[in-house]
């Protein structure tokens, strides 16, 4: 399994995570953290990052959220096939400690997978046609 996070892996434009704050068909939501996503038609899932400063004051704390995202990010990346996620801080993220992160980090994938899992049962199981 690959666990490198190179630019294929990565959201890069602001088009990018334009498409997925416009079109999000998927979210998982807790106090410190909002996930976006929207399926994409890539081979492997993507991630942004959007680490606000007005949220998480210090730059060591943006720094050790992003690097703990990106990390929990490529451990999870094959459950979260086909989505473009752009990971939003809130108020509160930088001032838990890393492993309180990783465990947030990786509910957050849980429900984000389940969130996607029940778009696709919906959008796949749409209301019968009528040909008669």
């Amino acid at each position: 399994m690959d666990l490198g996070f190179g630019p294929e892996h990565r959201l890069l434009t602001p088009a990018q995570f334009k498409n997925v704050f416009d079109g999000a068909t998927c979210k998982a939501s807790g106090p410190n953290l909002l996930l976006l996503a929207r399926h994409n038609s890539q081979a492997q899932a993507r991630l942004g990052l959007v680490i606000a400063k007005k949220n998480v004051r210090h730059a060591v704390d943006r720094n050790k959220v992003k690097r703990i995202a990106r990390e929990s990010f490529r451990h999870h990346r094959a459950e979260l096939d086909h989505l473009d996620i752009v990971v939003l801080a809130r108020k509160g993220l930088g001032e838990l400690d890393n492993a309180a992160l990783h465990v947030l980090f990786q509910d957050m994938w849980r429900r984000l997978n389940k969130a996607a899992d029940k778009y696709n049962r919906t959008r796949n199981s749409g209301p019968p046609s009528s040909n008669a």
